[in-house]
């Protein structure tokens, strides 16, 4: 999968403290790229999913085929003409966070934090572009996908990543569940969406959360 950590990311320059739309120096488009450069050579990308079917939709819980339940009231509305459910785990490897962890211990904070910032960029890219290759996969089956949900998000817990991570059993999928219920390597994204027929092209969008939301700072924010 070709990750892409285009330099005019809007994304990226959110993340470097630039407004929309403004242009990086010269001093700061060099430093990118050479931390553009470090970031491909650390890149170990990985992404697991697994296809489960939807066994029943509560007001404010989905319970899959097999006995896992999410326990989420904007997540049960996404999901609630889905038939099935896509969950993923997706990671860029532990080689990043470690080249991460060496900069800072050299006190070279400003390249560190770049790295950082093209990381996250990247690992949520590779993530996009799997659902869009979902997304134009299953429209040839007359299927359409919900927006994607994570634990840590909206009204999901992120102690339920428990439950998806029990998904995948004993498969390697690069990532491991700290205590916290956070992930490590720390570039690594966990996440669902559904999949439901759907045989009118007209259809409305999928729900979106943040249309009844007034956390209107919220950087997760999908307009």
């Amino acid at each position: 999968m070709d990750i892409n950590s285009s330099l005019e990311s809007c994304e990226l320059s959110r993340l470097l403290g630039r407004r929309r739309h403004e242009s990086f120096s010269c001093s700061l488009r060099t430093k990118l790229e050479n931390c553009k450069r470090t970031l491909r050579k650390f890149l170990a990308p990985q992404l697991h999913h697994r296809m489960q079917g939807i066994d029943r939709i509560e007001i404010e819980s989905v319970g899959l085929q097999g006995g896992t339940t999410f326990r989420s009231r904007k997540l049960a509305q996404a999901l609630k003409d889905s038939e099935e459910i896509i969950c993923f785990v997706a990671t860029l490897g532990s080689g990043l966070d470690r080249e991460i962890g060496s900069l800072m211990a050299e006190k070279r904070l400003s390249e560190a934090y770049v790295l950082d910032a093209m990381g996250s960029v990247a690992v949520e890219d590779m993530v996009e572009q799997f659902y869009q290759r979902k997304q134009i996969e299953f429209a040839a089956e007359n299927k359409s996908v919900t927006l994607r949900f994570s634990p840590g998000y909206c009204d999901w817990p992120v102690t339920e990543q428990r439950q998806l991570f029990s998904l995948f059993g004993s498969e390697h999928t690069g990532v491991e569940l700290l205590d916290s219920c956070l992930m490590t390597p720390r570039k690594s994204i966990s996440g669902v969406f559904g999949l439901f027929h759907s045989t009118n092209t007209h259809l409305d969008s999928p729900y979106n959360p943040c249309r009844d939301c007034k956390k209107t700072d919220c950087v997760a924010r999908r307009s």
